[in-house]
């Protein structure tokens, strides 16, 4: 896990807005490397972000999306955010769960 240090920024596909995930998570598994982009958020800002939360989530399933690469299985994947929030920690953990292990 590698904290970002404003390297990468994501822009959305169809819109303007962009932002810069607080944390690359890469995993490597026989032929596959993982780009996991992870987002904390303070319970205050769960809705005010959660155009972010989306984008990051439609990684995983858009066709749309070509991932240049040197000769490696590289998949991306979004999941959703991590907070403090009982509820949310819990999605959390539930997501990462289901797209990781």
């Amino acid at each position: 896990m590698i904290r970002n240090e404003k390297k990468v920024k994501l822009v959305e596909i169809d819109g303007t807005r962009g932002f810069m995930p607080d944390f690359l998570l890469y995993l490597r598994d026989i032929g596959c490397t993982y780009q996991v982009f992870l987002e904390p958020k303070g319970p205050h800002l769960l809705e005010q972000d959660r155009w972010k939360q989306d984008f990051l989530l439609s990684l995983t399933s858009r066709s749309d999306i070509e991932i240049l690469a040197e000769g490696e299985n590289v998949r991306l994947l979004g999941i959703k955010f991590y907070s403090s929030d009982s509820k949310v920690k819990q999605e959390f953990e539930d997501d990462f769960k289901a797209k990781l292990l």
